[in-house]
Protein backbone atom coordinates (compact mmCIF):
# COMPACT_ATOMS: atom_id res chain seq x y z
CA UNK A 1 0.00 0.00 0.00
CA UNK A 2 1.08 3.57 -1.12
CA UNK A 3 2.43 5.22 1.85
CA UNK A 4 1.01 9.04 2.49
CA UNK A 5 2.52 11.81 1.48
CA UNK A 6 2.72 13.50 4.34
CA UNK A 7 3.01 17.60 3.72
CA UNK A 8 6.09 19.35 5.95
CA UNK A 9 6.55 22.57 4.57
CA UNK A 10 6.43 25.35 6.94
CA UNK A 11 2.90 26.56 7.81
CA UNK A 12 2.32 30.03 6.59
CA UNK A 13 -1.05 32.14 7.55
CA UNK A 14 -1.12 30.61 11.10
CA UNK A 15 -0.54 33.45 12.93
CA UNK A 16 1.56 32.80 16.21
CA UNK A 17 2.07 29.39 15.11
CA UNK A 18 5.07 28.75 17.17
CA UNK A 19 2.85 29.56 20.25
CA UNK A 20 0.01 28.38 19.10
CA UNK A 21 1.01 24.19 17.74
CA UNK A 22 1.41 23.43 21.37
CA UNK A 23 -2.29 23.04 21.53
CA UNK A 24 -3.13 20.94 18.84
CA UNK A 25 -2.06 18.24 16.40
CA UNK A 26 -1.77 19.05 12.80
CA UNK A 27 -1.25 16.26 9.81
CA UNK A 28 -1.30 18.15 6.59
CA UNK A 29 -1.05 15.64 3.15
CA UNK A 30 -0.90 15.75 -0.39
CA UNK A 31 -3.21 14.15 -2.48
CA UNK A 32 -2.39 11.03 -4.64
CA UNK A 33 -2.21 11.79 -8.66
CA UNK A 34 -6.02 11.35 -9.82
CA UNK A 35 -6.79 14.16 -7.04
CA UNK A 36 -3.64 16.62 -7.47
CA UNK A 37 -5.33 18.66 -10.03
CA UNK A 38 -8.42 19.47 -7.82
CA UNK A 39 -6.85 19.27 -4.16
CA UNK A 40 -3.85 20.87 -2.97
CA UNK A 41 -3.92 19.23 0.15
CA UNK A 42 -5.89 17.15 3.25
CA UNK A 43 -5.61 18.80 6.28
CA UNK A 44 -6.48 16.37 10.01
CA UNK A 45 -6.48 18.40 13.31
CA UNK A 46 -6.84 16.80 16.95
CA UNK A 47 -6.80 18.56 19.97
CA UNK A 48 -7.09 17.69 23.86
CA UNK A 49 -7.19 20.80 25.95
CA UNK A 50 -7.00 20.29 29.91
CA UNK A 51 -9.50 22.28 31.70
CA UNK A 52 -11.77 25.07 30.75
CA UNK A 53 -9.09 27.07 28.98
CA UNK A 54 -10.02 27.05 25.09
CA UNK A 55 -7.22 27.57 22.27
CA UNK A 56 -8.81 30.39 19.72
CA UNK A 57 -6.49 30.01 16.52
CA UNK A 58 -6.03 33.00 14.42
CA UNK A 59 -5.60 32.94 10.46
CA UNK A 60 -4.41 34.87 7.62
CA UNK A 61 -6.89 35.34 4.80
CA UNK A 62 -7.36 32.08 2.14
CA UNK A 63 -8.34 32.48 -1.20
CA UNK A 64 -8.91 28.85 -1.14
CA UNK A 65 -12.24 26.72 -0.92
CA UNK A 66 -12.18 24.21 1.84
CA UNK A 67 -14.29 21.30 2.71
CA UNK A 68 -14.35 21.42 6.54
CA UNK A 69 -15.72 18.40 8.67
CA UNK A 70 -15.98 19.21 12.17
CA UNK A 71 -18.90 18.27 14.97
CA UNK A 72 -22.70 17.51 13.59
CA UNK A 73 -21.93 19.38 9.94
CA UNK A 74 -19.74 19.54 6.26
CA UNK A 75 -19.63 22.82 5.49
CA UNK A 76 -17.98 24.17 2.11
CA UNK A 77 -16.05 27.45 2.83
CA UNK A 78 -15.62 29.83 0.31
CA UNK A 79 -12.28 32.19 -0.19
CA UNK A 80 -11.74 34.78 3.10
CA UNK A 81 -10.61 37.99 3.28
CA UNK A 82 -9.56 38.97 6.19
CA UNK A 83 -8.68 37.88 9.71
CA UNK A 84 -10.88 34.35 10.46
CA UNK A 85 -10.44 33.05 14.13
CA UNK A 86 -11.73 28.96 15.16
CA UNK A 87 -11.68 28.50 19.18
CA UNK A 88 -11.04 24.79 20.16
CA UNK A 89 -12.08 23.37 23.51
CA UNK A 90 -11.95 20.28 25.53
CA UNK A 91 -11.16 17.78 23.23
CA UNK A 92 -11.69 17.50 19.56
CA UNK A 93 -11.01 16.96 15.68
CA UNK A 94 -11.37 18.92 12.69
CA UNK A 95 -10.73 17.87 9.39
CA UNK A 96 -10.54 19.55 6.02
CA UNK A 97 -9.45 19.74 2.62
CA UNK A 98 -7.78 23.01 0.66
CA UNK A 99 -9.12 22.68 -2.95
CA UNK A 100 -7.06 24.00 -5.76
CA UNK A 101 -7.40 27.50 -6.80
CA UNK A 102 -9.91 27.48 -9.21
CA UNK A 103 -10.83 23.71 -8.88
CA UNK A 104 -14.28 24.20 -7.82
CA UNK A 105 -15.52 26.43 -10.83
CA UNK A 106 -17.08 23.42 -12.54
CA UNK A 107 -19.23 22.90 -9.19
CA UNK A 108 -19.95 26.38 -8.79
CA UNK A 109 -23.29 27.93 -10.25
CA UNK A 110 -22.40 31.26 -9.02
CA UNK A 111 -19.65 34.11 -9.70
CA UNK A 112 -16.89 33.42 -7.82
CA UNK A 113 -16.64 36.52 -5.65
CA UNK A 114 -20.33 35.66 -4.63
CA UNK A 115 -18.82 32.89 -2.54
CA UNK A 116 -15.96 35.06 -0.89
CA UNK A 117 -16.23 34.97 2.99
CA UNK A 118 -19.27 32.96 3.11
CA UNK A 119 -20.02 29.08 4.64
CA UNK A 120 -22.48 27.13 2.46
CA UNK A 121 -23.84 23.26 3.41
CA UNK A 122 -21.45 20.75 1.87
CA UNK A 123 -24.82 19.17 0.18
CA UNK A 124 -25.24 22.15 -1.74
CA UNK A 125 -22.31 20.85 -4.03
CA UNK A 126 -21.44 17.86 -3.03
CA UNK A 127 -25.12 16.24 -2.61
CA UNK A 128 -27.23 14.55 0.45
CA UNK A 129 -25.25 11.77 1.02
CA UNK A 130 -22.22 14.10 1.66
CA UNK A 131 -22.94 14.19 5.42
CA UNK A 132 -23.71 10.08 6.13
CA UNK A 133 -20.55 9.66 3.97
CA UNK A 134 -18.22 11.47 5.91
CA UNK A 135 -19.27 12.61 9.54
CA UNK A 136 -18.05 9.29 10.50
CA UNK A 137 -14.87 10.13 9.97
CA UNK A 138 -14.74 12.47 13.11
CA UNK A 139 -14.78 8.74 14.86
CA UNK A 140 -11.79 7.28 12.39
CA UNK A 141 -8.97 5.34 14.15
CA UNK A 142 -6.40 6.51 11.49
CA UNK A 143 -5.33 9.04 9.14
CA UNK A 144 -5.21 7.01 6.77
CA UNK A 145 -8.43 6.00 6.33
CA UNK A 146 -9.66 9.70 6.42
CA UNK A 147 -7.36 10.07 3.85
CA UNK A 148 -8.59 7.23 1.68
CA UNK A 149 -12.39 7.39 2.45
CA UNK A 150 -12.02 11.79 1.17
CA UNK A 151 -9.83 10.66 -1.70
CA UNK A 152 -12.77 8.07 -2.59
CA UNK A 153 -15.72 10.19 -2.05
CA UNK A 154 -14.11 13.51 -4.05
CA UNK A 155 -12.53 11.65 -6.46
CA UNK A 156 -16.26 11.88 -8.52
CA UNK A 157 -15.79 15.32 -8.52
CA UNK A 158 -12.67 16.10 -11.23
CA UNK A 159 -12.52 17.84 -13.95
CA UNK A 160 -10.46 18.25 -16.74
CA UNK A 161 -8.67 22.16 -16.15
CA UNK A 162 -9.32 24.67 -18.47
CA UNK A 163 -6.64 26.97 -19.98
CA UNK A 164 -7.83 29.93 -17.58
CA UNK A 165 -7.79 27.28 -14.38
CA UNK A 166 -4.51 26.76 -15.02
CA UNK A 167 -3.54 30.27 -15.86
CA UNK A 168 -5.47 31.03 -12.44
CA UNK A 169 -3.58 28.20 -10.46
CA UNK A 170 -0.09 29.87 -11.98
CA UNK A 171 -0.64 32.71 -11.44
CA UNK A 172 -1.23 32.26 -7.37
CA UNK A 173 1.87 30.51 -6.98
CA UNK A 174 3.97 33.02 -9.06
CA UNK A 175 2.72 35.84 -6.31
CA UNK A 176 2.94 33.63 -3.09
CA UNK A 177 6.66 32.17 -4.58
CA UNK A 178 8.20 35.25 -6.09
CA UNK A 179 8.57 37.49 -3.73
CA UNK A 180 10.20 40.37 -6.08
CA UNK A 181 5.89 40.95 -6.71
CA UNK A 182 4.86 43.62 -5.16
CA UNK A 183 1.98 45.25 -7.65
CA UNK A 184 -0.52 44.01 -10.34
CA UNK A 185 2.09 45.84 -13.25
CA UNK A 186 5.16 43.33 -11.88
CA UNK A 187 2.94 40.31 -12.03
CA UNK A 188 1.46 41.24 -15.75
CA UNK A 189 5.38 41.07 -16.65
CA UNK A 190 6.68 37.64 -15.07
CA UNK A 191 3.44 36.27 -16.11
CA UNK A 192 3.82 37.23 -19.35
CA UNK A 193 -0.30 38.20 -19.50
CA UNK A 194 -2.16 41.60 -19.44
CA UNK A 195 -3.34 43.18 -16.64
CA UNK A 196 -6.91 43.15 -18.42
CA UNK A 197 -5.91 38.84 -18.70
CA UNK A 198 -5.13 38.87 -14.96
CA UNK A 199 -8.20 40.44 -13.84
CA UNK A 200 -10.86 38.11 -15.99
CA UNK A 201 -8.68 34.95 -14.48
CA UNK A 202 -9.18 36.13 -10.99
CA UNK A 203 -12.59 37.35 -11.20
CA UNK A 204 -13.81 34.04 -12.72
CA UNK A 205 -11.64 31.35 -11.19
CA UNK A 206 -11.05 33.39 -7.55
CA UNK A 207 -13.51 35.95 -6.84
CA UNK A 208 -10.80 38.27 -5.18
CA UNK A 209 -8.88 40.96 -6.50
CA UNK A 210 -4.72 40.14 -7.54
CA UNK A 211 -3.87 43.21 -5.63
CA UNK A 212 -5.13 42.05 -2.82
CA UNK A 213 -3.80 38.38 -3.24
CA UNK A 214 -0.75 40.28 -3.84
CA UNK A 215 -0.59 42.22 -0.55
CA UNK A 216 -1.45 38.94 1.87
CA UNK A 217 1.60 36.93 0.50
CA UNK A 218 3.93 40.11 1.20
CA UNK A 219 2.30 39.86 4.82
CA UNK A 220 3.40 35.94 4.98
CA UNK A 221 7.03 37.37 4.64
CA UNK A 222 6.34 39.78 7.59
CA UNK A 223 4.83 37.36 9.92
CA UNK A 224 7.88 34.93 9.41
CA UNK A 225 10.46 37.84 9.24
CA UNK A 226 8.83 38.96 13.12
CA UNK A 227 8.21 35.83 14.60
CA UNK A 228 11.69 35.13 14.18
CA UNK A 229 13.12 38.60 15.31
CA UNK A 230 15.70 38.74 12.98
CA UNK A 231 14.89 42.02 11.46
CA UNK A 232 12.89 45.06 12.94
CA UNK A 233 9.81 47.20 11.52
CA UNK A 234 12.46 49.04 9.27
CA UNK A 235 14.26 46.21 7.84
CA UNK A 236 10.67 44.42 6.79
CA UNK A 237 9.63 47.87 5.14
CA UNK A 238 13.20 47.62 2.96
CA UNK A 239 12.73 44.14 2.11
CA UNK A 240 9.48 44.08 0.74
CA UNK A 241 9.39 46.54 -1.08
CA UNK A 242 7.12 49.28 1.01
CA UNK A 243 7.48 52.56 0.37
CA UNK A 244 7.95 53.45 3.66
CA UNK A 245 6.53 52.15 7.52
CA UNK A 246 3.16 53.99 7.01
CA UNK A 247 1.99 51.63 4.41
CA UNK A 248 3.45 48.39 5.60
CA UNK A 249 1.53 49.57 8.76
CA UNK A 250 -1.68 50.28 7.16
CA UNK A 251 -1.32 46.72 4.97
CA UNK A 252 -0.99 44.29 8.20
CA UNK A 253 -3.76 46.31 10.16
CA UNK A 254 -6.13 45.82 7.30
CA UNK A 255 -5.80 42.65 7.06
CA UNK A 256 -4.90 41.08 10.52
CA UNK A 257 -6.40 43.74 12.86
CA UNK A 258 -3.33 45.01 14.82
CA UNK A 259 -0.27 46.65 13.80
CA UNK A 260 3.00 45.15 13.85
CA UNK A 261 4.25 46.27 17.20
CA UNK A 262 0.56 45.11 18.79
CA UNK A 263 1.05 41.66 17.17
CA UNK A 264 4.48 41.59 18.47
CA UNK A 265 3.42 42.35 22.06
Amino acid sequence: MKALQENHKSVAGVLHHKLGNKNYDLRRFFPQAPLEDLIEQFWFVDWQLSGDKPHTQKNLPDPNFHLVIEAHQVKLIGPVSKLYTYTMKGEGRILGVKFNIGALSHLLDKPLSQYVDKELSASEIFGDQVESRLLPLLDAESDRDIFNTLSAFLLNYTAGYCVSQHQALALCTLIKNDTSIFSVEALSLKSNLSKRTIQRVFNKHIGLKPKWLIRKYRLHQVLKQLEIGSIDILGVVELLGYTDQAHLIRDFKEIIGVTPGQYLK
